[in-house]
């Protein structure tokens, strides 16, 4: 066993600067290599574009399902670690890498099998399904691999290890730029491929750093897989992170599934309303990295802190993470709203486009605190295994302000954009108050209690076979 699996009773607490940083970098990253693939697509052809970002939409998808085994799998190594199991945070670990494997090959298969379907699904136009279709197949591939890659990232984080995640990290995106841009480019005499070219490199980096995890794994944590790992997926600990992965996972399908509705009405008002939607996601998913990098932060070391039973350091340490977060979230918005609509006339020929993008990033300065409170309070309260509360005033809040409030304004009363992102704020802030009345009113400490009674009692079931 080896030295830093080994700490779980008396492990060194790291604080959440140390944690949240490196997933902060690690966000950044993903960010990067994302705009660096769509500038590769883009000096390709206008057809390659659409095909990355049609891939990029199924991936999205997946990722959602993905995701119900990882979070599951964070959330209940962290309680175990914090119980003091280190065995038992190592079988959870081997569940979530048996299950999500099989997801992931189910996942391959889908697409592999029939990926006319669902880009006819995706509404992809009929003359780009000649570039399309062998693209999908290649990155079909990839789905396997990178099922597999989200969880054991999930229960490295789980372990504390953010500064290894992160370089692990780099290390896949600078695979990924250096095998997918003589392929796309044609460079060294090599054959120029295309958007083809950014399929083969997310394959051979997703590939590598699989490697790579399954011997941090062994070195790091002291699990090594073997074949049995690979067939079969043990019922017990897999019924503990589906309690906590299925919740989370239909929360964020739900909101998936509104969000599309919403982006269907942006679509409607005409080219400058969906350019300026476009615009003002992509400068949210900047502003909010640090809120995100910290929610992560918290929700690992919450998780410790249950499965500890120390519940009211846990309440120390979100009240402490509220106030980082919600000036994070203010600053951010604020610069965000005093410059990029003046960056954005620079490049933009429609003068509308800068002006609409000021009233969006207006309402935001409020949605952005609404936003930085949801994100922060249920990644605590799912750390503390309070997971269906949030999933259904989750689910309920989206329908009812972040849908319908919105067609509301922006389609109905004809406020346009502007009235489609007031329903935004409207969810955001709405499901930010809830989940914070929760947490204030300590009503998330009974699922805290349980979830260390069930850390404990998976303790014992390992110590007679250990």
């Amino acid at each position: 066993m080896s030295r830093k699996a080994s700490a779980s009773s008396s492990q060194h607490e790291l604080g959440l600067y140390e944690l949240s940083w490196p997933i902060f970098v690690e966000m950044a990253l993903f960010m990067a290599i994302g705009t660096l693939g769509l500038w590769m697509a883009g000096h390709v052809s206008a057809a390659a574009v659409a095909v990355f970002g049609m891939a990029n939409q199924l991936r999205t998808v997946f990722d959602r399902i993905f995701r119900v085994v990882s979070m599951g799998s964070s959330v209940v190594v962290t309680q175990s670690r914090g119980a003091g199991d280190a065995e038992g945070a190592r079988a959870l670990a081997r569940a979530g890498f048996s299950t999500s494997l099989w997801l992931g090959l189910c996942a391959a298969l889908l697409v592999g099998a029939v990926p006319e379907a669902l880009l006819r699904v995706l509404h992809l136009p009929a003359e780009l399904m000649a570039s399309a279709v062998p693209f999908m197949r290649v990155i079909a591939v990839a789905l396997a691999v990178e099922a597999v890659n989200i969880t054991m990232f999930a229960v490295l984080r789980a372990f504390t290890l953010t500064r290894v995640s992160m370089r692990l990290v780099l290390a896949m995106n600078l695979l990924h730029v250096l095998v997918s841009a003589p392929l796309v480019f044609g460079w060294a005499d090599l054959p120029a491929l295309g958007v083809m070219g950014l399929a083969w490199g997310q394959l051979a980096s997703r590939t590598l750093v699989f490697s790579l995890l399954v011997w941090v794994w062994a070195r790091q944590l002291g699990i090594r897989l073997s074949p049995f790992d690979l067939v079969r997926v043990p019922r017990e600990p897999l019924r503990s992170i589906l309690r906590i992965g299925l919740p989370s996972a239909g929360e964020k399908v739900g909101f998936r599934v509104c969000f599309m509705a919403t982006v269907a009405m942006a679509g409607s008002l005409g080219t400058a309303a969906l350019a300026v939607h476009a615009y003002a996601m992509q400068i949210n998913g900047i502003v909010n990295m640090v809120v995100n990098a910290v929610a992560s932060g918290v929700e690992i070391i919450t998780g410790h802190l249950v499965g500890a039973g120390r519940l009211r350091e846990a309440n120390a340490l979100m009240r402490r993470a509220l106030r980082i977060s919600l000036v994070a979230s203010g600053l951010g918005s604020l610069l965000a709203w005093l410059i990029m609509p003046q960056a954005v006339a620079l490049f933009s020929d429609n003068p509308q486009v800068p002006l609409l993008l000021a009233s969006i990033l207006a309402i935001e300065l409020l949605a952005g605190q609404g936003r930085a409170l949801n994100v922060l309070v249920t990644g605590g309260l799912r750390a503390a295994g309070d997971v269906l509360f949030t999933a259904k005033t989750s689910i309920y809040i989206n329908v009812l302000a972040g849908t319908l409030l919105a067609w509301l304004l922006g389609i109905h009363f004809n406020l346009g954009l502007p009235g489609i992102w007031l329903g935004y704020m409207a969810d955001e802030c709405l499901r930010g108050l809830v989940v914070l009345l929760r947490w204030q009113w300590r009503t998330w400490t009974p699922h805290a209690r349980l979830a260390r009674r069930r850390a404990l009692a998976r303790q014992k079931q390992v110590l007679p076979a250990s």
